[in-house]
């Protein structure tokens, strides 16, 4: 199998496995999966004996990594199921990714629909790549010169510029889309797909299909119209019925799949990172020593803001919070980090791409002054 091919498979059978996790209205938090190993008796392994936390001379945690699928589909099992009583359309709220004005790093194609989304070109050219039109109405415009882009620093030409992205051009888009769709059918449901491993989280709004409009097949072509309006690659049906999964075309490698098993179940406010209930709080990866320690941190603390942006935290509530007495001093658990502020992104396909902040940090004013 090429690597394109195991990307694209890597990417359609996502939308199988993922995990949907909404606050749905009159039901609270849920979590649905149309994973077909959810209905699969697994082997576990045994714990070898004296293995574990308690055993003596071993009680440092350690840190908190993405979980094995099985551990999170073992978790989805053990919780009651959950019947719903109505179908919901499920809108994703990924926008476009605009790539860094930093000559190096990758850079991630647009969401306009003239090419597939989260498409990767891993070799960047000599030249900063040109942005998406969305990208050029939202002030992303390339350095003249990557060498010097690079010396002075192209994002910083961009704040003392003052540009701030708006909402519609931003990775964040899910306040937009549920402002369509509430227009359109009433309440809103909030929420995010997860990977299987809880390893990448997008933003997504949802509604119900019988306030949406009054035939099933009105209101997913409603839901559609939202979709394709902000880029989206598809619009998943979930309810008594199972999970559909409705490409919108903007994407080749999503397939229509219907009729899938689904499990649904409650969901308790615990950390979104670990695969597991009525855990404790995170413990960062790397920390401030050698380079690999710092680039495995800055990749944590991405993921744990992404996470936090789109999904909120029973453990700590996005608050910083002090190493506990079995770590370290340092790394230490940060402040949940506002959406504008996001520069990197943990992606489906397994990338982590760079990205422009939406606007500019916090203590900087408009002018660079």
């Amino acid at each position: 199998m090429s690597l394109d091919d195991e990307t694209t498979y890597r990417t359609t059978a996502s939308w199988r496995d993922q995990l949907i996790e909404l606050d749905l209205p009159g039901v609270g938090p849920i979590t649905a999966s149309a994973d077909p190993r959810l209905h699969e008796v697994e082997h576990q392994e045994p714990v070898p004996e004296g293995a574990g936390p308690d055993r003596e001379g071993f009680r440092r945690r350690e840190p908190t990594s993405p979980p094995p699928s099985a551990l999170v589909r073992a978790t989805l099992r053990d919780r009651a199921p959950l019947v719903l009583e109505h179908t919901w359309l499920v809108v994703p709220a990924l926008g476009p990714v605009l790539p860094t004005l930093r000559p190096e790093g990758i850079v991630v194609a647009d969401l306009s629909g003239s090419e597939a989304p989260f498409e990767m070109r891993p070799d960047p050219p000599q030249a900063p790549a040109r942005p998406s039109r969305e990208g050029v109405l939202a002030g992303a415009t390339p350095p003249e010169n990557p060498q010097d882009a690079a010396v002075r620093g192209g994002r910083e030409q961009v704040r003392r510029r003052g540009v701030i992205r708006p909402p519609q051009h931003s990775w964040f888009r899910r306040p937009a889309i549920a402002e369509e769709l509430r227009r359109r059918g009433g309440p809103v449901a909030l929420g995010a797909l997860v990977g299987p491993r809880r390893d990448w989280f997008e933003p997504a709004a949802a509604v119900r299909e019988d306030l949406l409009a009054a035939h099933p097949d009105q209101a997913l072509e409603s839901a559609l119209t939202v979709a394709v309006a902000h880029g989206q690659g598809a619009v998943l049906r979930l309810g008594p019925q199972g999970l559909d999964v409705i490409p919108t075309g903007a994407d080749p490698r999503i397939e229509e799949m219907r009729g899938l098993t689904l499990l649904v179940t409650a969901r308790p406010a615990q950390c979104p990172l670990q695969g597991t209930d009525g855990c404790g709080p995170c413990r960062p990866v790397g920390g401030p020593w050698i380079r690999a320690s710092q680039a495995a941190q800055v990749g944590w603390e991405a993921r744990r803001s992404q996470a936090l942006a789109v999904q909120d935290c029973g453990v700590c509530f996005g608050e910083a919070l002090p190493p506990e007495t079995d770590q370290p001093a340092e790394p230490r658990l940060g402040r949940r980090r506002p959406v504008v502020e996001i520069d990197r992104l943990h992606l489906r396909d397994g990338e982590v791409v760079r990205i422009d902040p939406i606007a500019p940090p916090r203590g900087e004013s408009p002018a660079g002054g």
